[in-house]
This record gives C-alpha cells, sequence and structure tokens, in this order.
C-alpha cells in the first residue's frame, strides 16, 4: 500500500493546507478529534514514527491547543475503539506505552519529536544514533 505523504517539508503546502483547515473546522465545531498511528504504511525516508510525528505539524497549523492534540493521541483513540478500559491512560491495570521527551509536551507540542526513549511492554527502547 503506498501512502500519499503530504506535509509542508515535502511540497505539499497547498494539501498540508487544506488539511490543517479542515482540522480547524472540525475542532472548532466539537468534533472529537483522535490522533492515530495507523495512517501510516511506509513513507520512504522516514520510519513509521517520525512520519506519524510530522503529521503533528497539521494540528499545530490548525492552531489546535497541544493540551488538545496530547488528548487525541491515547485518550480520543482510545474511546473511539471502546477500550478506554484497558487503554488511554496512565495507571494500575491499564496497557500503555510511555514515552520520554526533554520538554513538556503541553508547554511545546514539538517536544514530541525529541523522543528520548519509549517504554514499552516494561522494556526500554532508546534510538541509537
Amino acid at each position: 500500500m503506498r501512502y500519499r505523504f503530504y506535509s509542508r517539508d515535502h511540497g505539499h503546502i497547498q494539501i498540508f493546507q487544506r488539511n490543517a483547515r479542515g482540522h480547524r473546522r472540525s475542532f472548532e465545531v466539537g468534533v472529537s478529534l483522535v490522533f492515530g498511528s495507523d495512517v501510516i504504511t511506509n513513507v520512504p525516508g522516514h520510519t513509521r514514527g517520525s512520519a506519524i510525528l510530522s503529521l503533528i505539524d497539521t494540528w499545530i497549523e490548525a492552531e489546535i491547543p497541544p493540551l488538545e492534540i496530547l488528548m487525541a493521541m491515547p485518550i480520543n483513540g482510545a474511546l473511539l475503539l471502546g477500550i478506554e478500559k484497558e487503554r488511554g491512560a496512565i495507571k494500575p491495570g491499564m496497557l500503555a506505552d510511555i514515552i520520554a521527551t526533554p520538554e513538556n509536551p503541553i508547554d511545546d507540542i514539538q517536544a514530541l519529536k525529541k523522543v528520548k526513549f519509549v517504554l514499552k511492554e516494561g522494556k526500554v527502547f532508546r534510538h541509537i544514533q
């Protein structure tokens, strides 16, 4: 499956801006936004993680507040899928993969692009440079 990667950085500025306007309109009318990682299958030159995180730029362009972006990831995703009793929160008994960033993403949502490590199933994974 080939995915069309529309980003500001890849010369697709008009499509990027159209997507941002759509996000903004949806947010303004109260649509519950969900940010999912399944939309990316294979983007040449990107890992799946870097490709999906580049999509945050669309949300930033749409002026969606960082807290809303963060909620759209685990919380709204779990609610949409009906698995909120198992995922979507960090608390005892819940399944969660956790990332560590150098800054608080509520203060700077771009911090999500600077992941220091991922905690998945009790194991720490770091990107080796």
